[in-house]
This record gives structure tokens, sequence and C-alpha cells, in this order.
């Protein structure tokens, strides 16, 4: 059933993964970052959430859409790094052959780390969310599976936070992928999905509200001590508290734009954001404004709304209206 509330969740949450990106200026830029935290892991509970009750052929053809896009995305992602090459001068088939070496295969198959673009890495484990899925559904276990949410998440945090707190850094891939971002949240998704159809999901506003607004607090908090992360523990309590506020009330903000941008426009929004951000950056250059504080404050917001809009050009390509 449609939640146009959570389409609304789904079009703050893809301009609130611009701002992970493409960064305001410090200190504003750092705080900003640690509050959009939460639109990735968002991404990964709706997607649970809507998969609740599915039979293994609706999740089969999911896998094979998203296969395609994940396929079309990276191969579109590589020419534009080919380009950049060749626009550098060095475009060589060595250059082109580093992106192929067995330890960025290896990053990717294990890790979802894409060697074309790194915020690719959501299609990979999302696809791994949907592949576990399958045949979690075929052989009928798909609900035995909750223990593994506050596992995943514990780890994550242990690994990416608690070692940046004692001043270990680890590699963000570890923390970064399916295993320890994707499943957990998808399966969160997953389970409030079920609770929900069973009648036993009781939703408190005002615990989902203080859940938000802590977890807003502590995630600028948590950023500023541990110098920068992939996930918070306040990314926690944002994600699950705008969900469950999502469901509480699922026709807040019927027909409004962020409702629009969830539904049709969110994942063009991530996906090509980079793309626009190149493009301003180099433009910037050329300029000779790149430097300068007005450019720096008004990029992230111009990267947001050109990929916004551009996202409406491939929705309207894609109805076939140009081809009429």
């Amino acid at each position: 059933m449609k939640n146009d509330c959570l389409n609304v969740c789904k079009g703050i949450a893809a301009f609130a993964v611009v701002l992970i990106h493409c960064s305001f200026p410090s200190p504003v830029g750092g705080m900003m970052n640690g509050l959009a935290r939460f639109g990735v892991p968002l991404f990964f509970m709706v997607s649970g959430y809507f998969s609740y009750g599915k039979e293994t052929d609706t999740v089969r053809r999911r896998i094979r859409k998203l296969l395609k896009l994940f396929l079309s995305a990276n191969g579109i992602y590589f020419i534009w790094r080919l380009l950049a090459l060749w626009k550098q001068g060095s475009l060589t088939l060595e250059a082109a052959a580093v992106f192929f070496t067995p330890v960025s295969l290896i990053k990717w198959v294990f890790w979802n780390e894409s060697p074309f673009m790194g915020h690719l890495w959501f299609l990979g484990a999302l696809l791994y969310c949907y592949g576990l899925y399958w045949i979690l559904v075929k052989n009928g276990r798909e609900e035995r599976v909750y223990v593994l949410i506050p596992l995943c998440l514990t780890a994550n945090l242990l690994l990416g936070e608690g070692f940046s707190l004692l001043g270990r850094k680890i590699s963000f891939l570890y923390v970064r992928n399916f295993w320890l971002t994707g499943l957990p949240f998808f399966l969160w998704g997953h389970w409030l999905s079920r609770e929900e159809r069973k009648g036993r999901l009781a939703i408190r506003p005002g615990f989902c509200l203080g859940a938000i607004l802590f977890g807003a607090c502590l995630s600028m908090g948590e950023m500023l001590l541990s110098g920068g992360g992939e996930l918070y523990l306040g990314s926690i309590l944002m994600t699950g508290g705008i969900f469950s506020l999502a469901l509480w009330k699922p026709d807040f903000g019927k027909g409004s734009f962020l409702a629009h941008v969830g539904e049709k426009a969110a994942l063009h929004i991530y996906l090509w954001q980079m793309i626009v951000f190149d493009v301003m950056e180099e433009l910037a250059y050329i300029g000779g404004i790149h430097e300068h504080m007005v450019y720096q404050w008004v990029m992230p917001l111009g990267v947001g709304v050109i990929s916004w809009l551009l996202a409406e050009v491939l929705i309207f390509g894609k109805k076939g209206v140009w081809r009429q």
C-alpha cells in the first residue's frame, strides 16, 4: 500500500545524501554531514519494508530490474571516468585497466565499492539484500534472521565510530557495505512491516520525535568527536524515528513536492548527483570562482536543484513524451 509520508521522507533523504557528497563550508558542512547520515539507511529500510510478504517471483523481478540499473549506472560512470582521463590527456589502455585490477574487483565483490564512483556501493549492497532475501523467502526463513539487525549495527558502530573515537581508523569499506549497513536496515524495515501487518506495532509519536531530535544532536556531536564516519548512533535513532512516524501518519504530505520527489525522482538524484557535482566544479574552476565563499555556500544547493531537474528530465523522457 502506498505511503505518501514515506515518499516525503525519501525525498528529504535524497537531498540529504547530496549534502554528504557536496558539503557546505565548515563547521556547518560537517554538522550537516552528520545529520544527513540517516539518508542511505532510510532507503534500505524502505526496500525491506515493501519486500515483506512478496513471493519469490516478485523478488526475482526486482533483482533483474535492479541488476540492469546496477550495470547501466556503473557503465555510465565508467565512461564518465574515461572522459575525465581523456580531458587530462592521460587516457591510455593501462589507465583504463586500473579500474579492473584484482584489488578493485575484490573490493567491488566483497565490499560493494564500485571502482568507478564510490556512491554506487548502494546499488551493489541493495542487490545483495534482494539476493539474500530471495534465498530466505525460497526457504521460508525470512523472519528468522532479525537477530542480525542489532548484531550488524553494533558491529558497524564498534568498527567504524568506536575505532575512530579510540584514534584507530579502519577503512570505511568494512562498515559501508551490504554486511553492516544494507542488511540490518533492510531487515529492520522488513520487521516493521511484519509487526504493522500483524497489528503489533504501537507507535508513539512523541517518542519518535524525541528519537529524531536527540539523534540529530547526537549525530552532530559524534561527528565532531570522531572526526567523521559513515554511520552514527544518532543516525540510527533518526532513521528509526523518521520511518516510524511515516508509518504512523501515512497520508502526510500527499500531493506535495517532496512526495513526488521521493516517489519518482529520489533514485535519479542519488545516482547522477556526482556528474552534476563534477560539471559544476569544472565550470567553477574555469570561471575562477571555485574558492569564492559565495560559490562554496551555493554549490551544494545548486547540485541538489540541478540533480532534481535532471531527474525530472529523465522521468519525462522515460514516459515516452519525446517519442510521440
